[in-house]
């Protein structure tokens, strides 16, 4: 089996990140440092950032409703929360789909390292829908922009769903995992974002979940993000 796919199904990070992982010297094989496309067999020992990991033999998936001022990573070095502190669970777990600090709503935690190929990658064109207010009331010129693409960093954002929901509220769906793409979507029109939610990934909705508050995908689900 293949190094970064040795380390995806034990939900250490996608095949990509453990490339990238691996290029930076964080994985050792049998105490040496790994090198990008090795094989691993029965009985290596694999280390990442010097914790040994071994493959999961249970998968868990959750969704997970992040507040704000909370992190999606699996360390932060000025202490804050993170997302995955909230699941109750004895596995090493990941958040896939980041959501920056200040925005909450819909994220996906797991052990498996394929939902990220399955779920997040570009390539798969899954829309993500998110709830924005902004700072004054949005005109149906700008609505049309967003619609079309905008050019943030250089670079023109693929056309997204857009749809008015109130005077300073919209429903907004994009597939680009770009960062902070929605509020730099909107700040380059003049407005501010004053709250931002993702509400659904694809076909799975958060519904009722409230912040902090998280639940198990049903087979189903997973079923669907495995179809992807």
């Amino acid at each position: 089996m293949r190094l970064n796919k040795y380390m995806a199904d034990a939900g250490v990070c996608s095949r990509r990140k453990a490339d990238e992982m691996i290029k930076e010297g964080r994985v050792t094989v049998n105490k040496k440092e790994a090198v990008l496309g090795m094989e691993i067999s029965s009985g290596d020992i694999v280390r990442v950032d010097g914790e040994k990991i071994k493959l999961n033999t249970v998968y868990e998936y959750y969704m997970l409703n992040k507040p704000k001022r909370v992190i999606c990573s699996n360390e932060d070095r000025f202490g804050r929360r993170l997302a995955i502190d909230y699941i109750k669970s004895k596995k090493r777990l990941f958040t896939y789909g980041r959501l920056d600090y200040m925005t909450e709503g819909l994220i996906i935690i797991s052990n498996d390292g394929e939902v990220y190929n399955h779920v997040m990658h570009p390539r798969k064109k899954l829309y993500k829908s998110y709830i924005a207010k902004l700072s004054r009331e949005v005109e149906e010129k700008d609505m049309e922009a967003w619609k079309h693409g905008v050019v943030i960093d250089g670079k023109r954002t693929a056309p997204a769903k857009v749809k008015k929901i109130d005077k300073k509220e919209i429903r907004i769906a994009i597939f680009e995992g770009r960062n902070r793409q929605i509020r730099k979507m909107v700040e380059i029109l003049g407005y501010t974002v004053e709250s931002l939610k993702r509400v659904k990934v694809g076909e799975l909705t958060l519904g009722y979940l409230q912040p902090g508050d998280y639940r198990a995908l049903t087979e189903e689900e997973v079923s669907y993000l495995k179809s992807l």
